[in-house]
């Protein structure tokens, strides 16, 4: 007996569903680029800035979560998962930890670029946890892309109201102690988990003996996982919206978060590994198909095998300095010079510049209407929620529409935007309640855009240079941000704070250096953010445009590679439904064979 559980474990420890797991974990840290609005207010009064240069740090703190390539270059040079995250928990510990002792004047007042400098070490962290986690597990899990980025994704964005909720129990009452609260915890994570996100040969993948149905009753353990904690979190920031609760209920809550956050997705690994220790048995001792069985598949599913071959081969006998095709693998350097690139970086400039434009200045905008910094980090922690779910969603909804009604995955990120235009025009014309609704439609659609601009990216320019691909996207972000929030959205609200206050400026790097009023420059009213997000809503429109475009130009290879999923699945059912006859057969006859026997032996006596 102990014999099994040894071999139990092992095989835990082993598994692929373990990387993921703890790929989870890992990435349910390093939310904190999506806490700015927590800490931005305190900040601001801490170094005396104004909101055009507070937006400044912020989009730094946008550039350093986007702009991967060091990581992607590490990767794809030295494949070790493990390197990179450690290099991650180094970077993540410098950026923070300098950054709270600025604020809290324990060293001299640094001036603005070293600040930059601190937040864009601290977050560009983040890039180094999320290539090694993402590029391995798609590795792992090719077949199902849009899900693993889904999830991968979509829990860094649940992990800000999961760190929220931590720092109000570790650090209650010290608002200040949040950046020293992220430059450890992420980093202790990481190198606990190190060693467990690794590649997985293809051969070590097939003896564990998980199937398509598997994969797919996993994933959706793990979905309902998630949207649990999700819900769980949700119901708990409105709580504390309503009533004022103590630490030991925060304490209580806390362990809970901890618990289906930790154990639940570790008892879907063991459920996978029990249930394939017990099938190797039979594996190991007969072979799956007899020789009959393999002639009928081997001639049921040739031609599609030996067009997959083909193409194959094909891809490798390119001539040398030839375009490769769309789908097929590309060099970065390839994709570069490829037009789809440049679609989808304008696609991504104006999504994820106008999405993060509006979560960097959610604290702003609730101080401008009127609501309390308790109610401003509900709203904060409420919008990572949505954007998980966003990131869900996007990953599950595309994948579902391109695999069974044939509707390419650009169609799903046309539609978002779309929507993400409706939720800017909700947030510019101000009526009661309307911050909560536009916040969670920005949620919504800013999540399910990196969904898809990652399972696009693989899909178009293959998984071989996939980290320094999607990292060499990802800088659409930073160049959105600051377009739009710094030339944008803080140039019109100091515009609209002077206006108010009747106020004269001398500046030096953004820092605001004289007031006529002591006290920062701030706006109240609905008119401080209302032309900004009209401009965002055209912004979105024009993307949108750009995403039909893309949409048009690859229509015919999304139907090619419906096509290929349909071949794909129709072959393995077709094999698992004559193995289960065939079973079936075999089974009968043993059964038959002692029946008549006995029916003679009665009709003899």
């Amino acid at each position: 007996m102990g014999g099994v559980w040894t071999t139990l474990a092992t095989n835990v420890l082993r598994s692929r569903w373990f990387v993921v797991v703890a790929g989870i974990w890992i990435q349910s840290t390093y939310g904190t680029a999506y806490c700015f609005g927590v800490y931005s207010q305190s900040l601001k009064l801490a170094m005396d800035y104004n909101q055009e240069t507070l937006n400044t740090l912020a989009v730094f703190k946008t550039l350093g979560g986007a702009v991967g390539i060091v990581s992607g270059l590490l990767y794809d040079l030295f494949p070790w998962p493990c390197l990179v995250l450690a290099i991650g928990a180094v970077q993540n510990v410098f950026g923070y930890f300098m950054m709270w002792l600025a604020i809290t004047a324990r060293i001299a007042r640094p001036p603005l670029w070293q600040m930059c400098v601190f937040l864009y070490v601290g977050t560009n962290s983040s890039t180094f946890a999320a290539t090694a986690v993402v590029v391995t597990c798609l590795k792992i899990f090719p077949s199902n892309r849009g899900i693993v980025i889904g999830f991968l994704k979509g829990f860094v964005a649940l992990g800000a109201a999961i760190m929220t909720q931590l720092f109000y129990v570790l650090y209650p009452g010290d608002p200040q102690s949040f950046l020293l609260m992220v430059s450890w915890l992420p980093a202790l994570v990481s190198l606990l988990f190190m060693g467990v996100i690794r590649p997985i040969p293809p051969a070590a993948m097939r003896v564990q003996g998980d199937h398509e149905e598997d994969e797919g009753s996993n994933f959706n353990l793990l979905l309902v996982i998630s949207f649990l904690l999700g819900g769980f979190l949700m119901g708990v920031i409105i709580l504390q919206n309503v009533v004022q609760l103590g630490h030991s209920t925060m304490l209580v809550i806390a362990c809970l978060i901890i618990f289906v956050l930790v154990f639940l997705p570790f008892g879907v690994v063991v459920r996978s590994e029990r249930a394939s220790y017990y099938k190797q048995p039979t594996t190991l001792q007969e072979p799956l198909f007899t020789d009959e069985q393999r002639n009928w598949n081997s001639s049921s599913g040739s031609q599609f095998h030996s067009q997959e071959q083909s193409e194959f081969v094909a891809a490798e006998l390119t001539e040398e300095g030839k375009k490769p095709d769309r789908g097929e693998e590309h060099t970065v350097m390839e994709a570069i010079c490829s037009l789809d690139f440049w679609l989808l970086f304008m696609v991504m400039v104006c999504s994820l510049g106008s999405g993060t434009t509006a979560m960097d200045n959610m604290g702003q905008i609730g101080l401008s209407l009127g609501y309390t910094q308790v109610q401003i980090n509900t709203l904060v922690a409420l919008l990572s929620i949505w954007n998980c779910f966003g990131r869900f969603g996007g990953g599950f909804i595309s994948e579902l529409l391109l695999h069974s009604k044939d509707i390419p995955r650009p169609f799903s990120l046309a539609l978002s935007l779309a929507v993400l235009c409706g939720g800017h025009i909700v947030m510019a014309f101000s009526f009661p309640g309307s911050i909560y609704v536009g916040s969670i439609i920005v949620g919504l659609c800013y999540g399910a855009q990196w969904s898809l601009m990652l399972a696009i990216t693989s899909e178009f320019f293959g998984l071989n240079h996939f980290g320094m691909l999607f990292n060499s996207l990802g800088l659409a972000s930073p160049v959105g941000t600051y377009i739009l929030s710094v030339r944008v959205a803080g140039y019109l609200y100091d515009i609209e704070a002077k206006k108010e206050h009747g106020l004269r400026t001398t500046e030096s790097w953004g820092v605001l250096m004289h007031v006529q009023d002591s006290g920062p420059l701030l706006c109240h009213g609905a008119h401080c953010f209302r032309l900004t997000f009209i401009i965002l809503a055209f912004v979105c429109l024009f993307g949108c445009f750009i995403s039909w475009v893309l949409l048009l130009r690859t229509r015919y290879f999304y139907h090619q590679l419906h096509q290929r999923l349909q071949d794909i699945l129709k072959s393995f059912m077709s094999s698992s439904l004559y193995f289960l006859t065939s079973s079936l057969h075999k089974a009968s006859i043993h059964f038959m064979v002692p029946l008549r026997a006995i029916a003679f032996y009665e009709w003899e006596r």
